[in-house]
């Protein structure tokens, strides 16, 4: 089984996740008029993918030492069943934060989503780590939830600026009035995400009891990770072909429908996510000697809505339409989101 062995590799390995984790998603955007549900059926055989190649490849290396077949046979059922259990709370979280990105784009969606997330693992953390600072970690909790509000009023204010500019185009006679602009559809994507990101955030606990010392290795529980999600997929995916987040309803049938570029793009971002996972799970199995600090680990391993939303604003201008206040908001949630992270780091990982 190939792990990295110096400083340097993990930090490559360390970056590598944290781009791949913030960088998938465009891979939706690319396939233009898709709908999500079937991107996900090719996002997850890019998974398996993914997974498998790893498996074979990596985890199967050097014979002469431990092998992902023989992690598998010294393991016991218990931690493979905690694995299964986080690839089928995965695959509920990222069908969620696909649903919201379809509706509110990369910028908005994974902050709010990774956000939720990352607030729900705080506080568990907070509970379970002894020596964290209490007041730093109160003073985090509120900057992230700060950038979780602003995250959705910027979503809100982006919604209205963007109708009133179509009500104004539409009713050009200034003695007609129009109406206030309401900003109602926003609901729809803000519960998106927080319901995903209770999902997310429950992922690395489950995933914890399968893996660490005695556990399974990261490519073994890569594997079990996306055969659970695979399996479970087409419940989920049905729900939302039956009932929509926009559009009209679909049979699966309609998957089949799709262009090769279509169906290419969908398999590139599971092999992208999966690449991200797997690479973090390598950085953590790694000697402790060769991983970066927590507080840096601890950082790197969250960043990747800064990323998303890199992506979102600057390439797709998903802002597009706006106004200044609008841009400010939206400024503000990166700032607030990226305080919160570090501080987060030092009140849980003081030295």
């Amino acid at each position: 089984m190939v792990l990295p062995s110096t400083a340097f590799a993990v930090w490559i390995l360390a970056i590598v996740s944290l781009l791949c984790l913030g960088s998938w998603a465009n891979t939706l955007k690319l396939a233009g008029k898709w709908r999500f549900e079937y991107f996900y059926y090719d996002f997850l055989f890019g998974i398996v993918i993914c997974a498998g190649v790893a498996a074979l490849v990596l985890g199967s290396g050097r014979p002469q030492e431990l092998t992902l077949q023989d992690n598998l046979l010294l393991v016991g059922y218990r931690k493979m069943a905690f694995a299964l259990a986080s690839g089928v709370v995965v695959n509920l979280g990222m069908l969620l934060l696909l649903a919201a990105v379809s509706v509110a784009g990369m910028s908005i969606a994974f902050l709010l989503t990774l956000g939720v997330a990352l607030v729900i693992g705080v506080a568990w953390d907070f509970v379970n780590i002894q020596q964290a600072n209490i007041p730093l970690t109160f003073i985090a909790l509120a900057l992230l939830l700060g950038a979780v509000a602003v995250a959705a009023l910027t979503y809100v204010r982006l919604l209205r600026v963007r109708r009133e500019a179509a009500q104004k185009a539409l009713t050009p006679d200034p003695r007609i009035k129009s109406k206030r602009a309401k900003s109602a559809g926003a609901a729809l994507a803000i519960t998106l995400s927080v319901v995903g990101g209770i999902a997310l955030s429950m992922f690395p606990k489950i995933l914890g009891g399968a893996t660490g010392e005695g556990g399974l290795a990261p490519y073994p529980a890569l594997v079990l990770i996306s055969v659970a999600a695979f399996l479970s997929s087409p419940f989920f995916v049905l729900f939302f072909t039956t009932f929509p987040v926009s559009g009209t309803s679909a049979m699966p049938s309609g998957y089949l429908a799709g262009s090769a570029k279509q169906h290419l793009l969908g398999l590139a971002g599971g092999i992208i996510w999966g690449a991200g996972i797997l690479t973090s799970l390598i950085v953590a199995a790694a000697p402790s000697t060769a991983q970066p600090s927590a507080l840096i680990q601890y950082v790197l391993s969250n960043a990747a809505p800064l990323v998303a939303v890199a992506w979102g604003v600057l390439v797709w201008r998903e802002l597009r339409g706006s106004d200044h206040r609008v841009q400010l908001l939206a400024a503000g949630m990166v700032v607030l989101f990226l305080a919160g992270l570090g501080m987060v780091a030092f009140a849980l990982f003081p030295k």
